[in-house]
């Protein structure tokens, strides 16, 4: 059975390699085989079969176009059934992941900041999520526009490496707790924030940081708000702004 992957640096590809040839799988990295590139508002992707020129996937984030990438090499070197390239195009525009860059619509807790704020989710809660997540936003927050974090995190994950990727940026976080489950408390948190470079506030509850935000919000420059660090956090914020998933 063939594994496919992304492009991984040299040392963590050779372990794959020999992973793969001790399991007598034919290994499949991006950018041999098959390759995926996102410019010009598509995606472009090629393999042996073919090239396919396919519309940007609607989750936010420049990785998720790498991630439908892998997806559709992975859907292309299997036998087992066929996919039509029709339904790997309407695909980039049905997928959806809950809480991952997830920008909230209007209900209980986006109506507590002001008209105009934008209000976003994201469950994660490792280095690597908080790099893609930080990625994200530093081309999406306009220069002079307030942006907060209203930050809760499991007492098992690494707040200041959840938090690095953030480090010495305009941001004002908004330490909570995560109700009956262990968690950081605020205070450890908010000084995590603070040796990040970061300003630093504790709150009760997301309701208390949203609220704070709204009273020391600049009406003509709305804030931009990111809710993260959980997925128990994500799914209770999205209970609570009543878009939880089916």
């Amino acid at each position: 059975m063939p594994l496919v992957t992304q492009h991984y640096p040299d040392r963590i590809a050779n372990r794959i390699g020999e992973a793969a040839a001790a399991a007598g799988a034919a290994w499949l990295p991006r950018g041999s085989q098959w390759d995926a590139a996102a410019y010009q508002q598509k995606l472009h992707y090629r393999d042996e079969q073919g090239r396919l020129d396919l519309p940007l996937p609607r989750l936010h984030g420049a990785h998720q176009a790498m991630n439908a990438g892998l997806a559709i090499a992975m859907l292309r070197h299997q036998r087992s059934i066929q996919i039509r390239e029709s339904a790997l195009r309407a695909a980039m525009g049905w997928a959806e992941w809950p809480a991952r860059l997830q920008r909230l619509a209007p209900g209980p807790l986006h109506d507590l900041l002001p008209a105009g704020s934008e209000l976003w989710l994201d469950g994660g809660h490792n280095p690597a999520a908080a790099r893609a997540i930080a990625d994200h936003f530093r081309a999406h927050v306009p220069a002079g526009r307030p942006f907060h974090i209203v930050f809760g995190l499991l007492q098992n994950k690494d707040a200041a490496g959840v938090l690095k990727p953030f480090r010495n940026r305009a941001i004002t976080l908004h330490a909570i707790p995560i109700e009956h489950h262990a968690h950081h408390e605020p205070a450890v948190l908010a000084k995590a924030g603070q040796e990040a470079g970061l300003s630093a506030l504790q709150a009760e509850n997301v309701e208390s940081a949203l609220g704070w935000i709204a009273r020391h919000a600049d009406r003509g420059q709305p804030p931009i708000v990111l809710i993260l660090g959980s997925l128990y956090l994500a799914g209770e914020v999205l209970r609570k702004n009543g878009q939880a998933p089916g």
